[in-house]
């Protein structure tokens, strides 16, 4: 099936879920703390770099090769991995022992990928449309709009926050540039249509069965985790609205190794 989907209107639909008053307050608390600024880039850098990897679960080469800027894509994703443990590590070293983070247990990259990855991997199977393709493509999807919201929305906090200029300015910079690259490239929708008119001649049985699955999808199978990503990523802002509790959470995670 051909999607057609409006990325600017579902990012204008899912907005104001980042506007409710403990998300707007959690972020506030996030991007006014150094010890949370340190913890939120050191979480990013985790989650993209899962996000680089992310292609393995295809589990298929051939198909993997015709994903319309994979390549640029892992590039990107990549340089996001090691610019924001670069700028967490020169402006709040005291949160880092040499190179590696002091509470790595506590960060949010990992838990929040696996959360969103496997509810729609059950979504998917119970709706009879998994393939490793098509959990690629919509996680993938889902993901790409959860950036979107929430990286402007900590950028546009972080630049009213108490913090010293240099540092505001650092860390702005940084996520703008995550911002701009994905604003940047083919959406996963358009790799989605791009893979539905792959010539089949010489392709295997596998490869011809993902794609046989990947036509399966529907409107609602992009739109759904979408939602979920960024529900469940306002979900962790809000862990944010009790500071003292949650920086006591993440400092015992070193304890508990």
């Amino acid at each position: 099936m051909e999607i057609q989907l409006d990325e600017g209107a579902l990012l204008a639909e899912l907005a104001p879920l980042l506007d409710a008053p403990r998300c707007r307050a959690g972020l506030r608390n996030l991007t006014g703390d150094p010890f949370f600024v340190a913890f939120f880039l050191t979480s990013v850098s985790q989650g993209e770099g899962l996000g680089e990897a992310a292609v393995g679960m295809i589990g298929q080469d051939e198909l993997a090769a015709r994903i319309r800027d994979l390549p640029k894509q892992e590039r990107e994703e990549r340089g996001h991995k090691e610019r924001t443990i670069d700028a967490a590590r020169d402006l709040f070293p005291e949160w880092f022992a040499g190179d590696a983070y002091r509470f790595p247990d506590a960060l949010q990259g990992r838990t929040y990928y696996v959360e969103v990855l496997e509810g729609n991997r059950e979504r998917l199977r119970a709706e009879g449309r998994y393939s490793r393709l098509n959990l690629y493509l919509t996680t993938t999807f889902a993901y790409e709009i959860m950036v979107l919201l929430l990286y402007r929305a900590v950028a546009d906090a972080v630049r009213s926050s108490p913090l010293p200029a240099p540092v505001r300015d650092r860390v702005a910079r940084v996520i703008d540039g995550i911002l701009e690259e994905e604003e940047g490239h083919v959406g996963v929708v358009g790799q989605h249509a791009a893979l539905l008119e792959t010539p089949r001649g010489d392709l295997s049985r596998d490869a011809e069965s993902l794609l046989d699955a990947l036509a399966e999808l529907e409107l609602r199978d992009y739109r759904v985790p979408a939602e979920m990503a960024v529900r469940a990523v306002v979900s962790m802002m809000e862990r944010y609205c009790d500071p003292e509790t949650y920086r006591a959470e993440i400092e015992a995670s070193a304890r508990a190794a």
